[in-house]
């Protein structure tokens, strides 16, 4: 089981990440990734990367899908009902 105080990217070696983690830097190292990630600007850039992708390899779209047994809308135009579709829009 992973601690979630730990900032769960700390083991990825992200090049990012690098410049936290030396001997001069090491008490911001543990301040920042030992419970304090969400102060991180690298911390939600990885978070960003891991939804939605990068330019180079971003994330493929989806689209949501009605679910079953949906009923339909009808409004009322020029003195008909019609029915309009759930697109899942």
């Amino acid at each position: 089981m992973q601690d979630k105080s730990l900032c769960p990217y700390i083991d990825l070696g992200d090049h990012r990440c690098s410049e936290r983690f030396t001997l001069a830097n090491a008490r911001e190292a543990f301040s920042m990734c030992c419970g304090g990630q969400h102060g991180c600007a690298t911390f939600h850039r990885l978070n960003m990367e891991r939804q939605y992708g990068t330019l180079d390899k971003p994330m493929p779209a989806t689209r949501r899908v009605a679910a079953l047994g949906v009923t339909t809308l009808t409004v009322t135009a020029h003195a008909r009902s019609q029915s309009v579709r759930n697109l899942g829009a």
